[in-house]
């Protein structure tokens, strides 16, 4: 009896080291293709850039302060987010509006956060970057697929995502992210 409870056991521990390496291979193939089109969609912006205004890539810019007026307990403020798009399904619609990347640049005192947003073909939140120079220095990177966090990077040391300050990072990003889309899709109304 001791020998086959033993042999379950063994045999347990093979299933689910399996299992375990089959969900790490899925989790890697997704950051990969995140990844990919992260590599795609950066240097189809470059080649936008300098082929403008030739190009299939839209840019709205949001700037506030841009002149980088001190505010008061801030010091120097001044935040502009770059919304670039392109066509999405153009027989549903003629107009480009299938979100691609935001980029926010925020300076505050001696302080400068770049946050990157990148979005599916399907516009879902898939990557998102925070970089923050200045004293706290720090860079967070965060992985979706299906709207849930799959895997956080701080620096180079990976979180547990399911850990209590994991979840609100994600929830935070995906509110912000939100609350930019909103802005992007008010500029495109207003803008049409």
């Amino acid at each position: 009896m001791k020998k086959n409870f033993q042999t379950f056991v063994f045999i347990f521990i093979i299933f689910a080291s399996a299992g375990a390496s089959f969900i790490s291979a899925q989790t890697d193939k997704r950051i990969e293709e995140i990844r990919d089109l992260y590599t795609q969609t950066n240097e189809a912006i470059a080649i936008a850039e300098k082929e403008a205004p030739y190009s299939e890539i839209y840019v709205v810019e949001l700037s506030v302060n841009k002149t980088g007026n001190s505010y008061p307990a801030v010091g120097t403020y001044s935040n502009i987010s770059r919304f670039y798009y392109t066509f999405g399904d153009r027989e549903k619609d003629p107009y480009p509006n299938r979100l691609m990347k935001i980029n926010v640049v925020t300076k505050r005192a001696a302080m400068i956060t770049n946050s990157e947003f990148l979005f599916s073909a399907a516009g879902q939140l898939v990557f998102g970057f925070v970089k923050t120079d200045g004293e706290e220095a720090r860079e967070t990177r965060l992985y979706f697929s299906a709207g849930q966090l799959i895997k956080l990077l701080d620096g180079e040391r990976e979180v547990n995502i399911k850990n209590r300050n994991a979840i609100e990072t994600a929830a935070a990003f995906k509110r912000e992210s939100a609350r930019l889309v909103s802005l992007f899709n008010a500029a495109l109304k207003e803008g049409i």
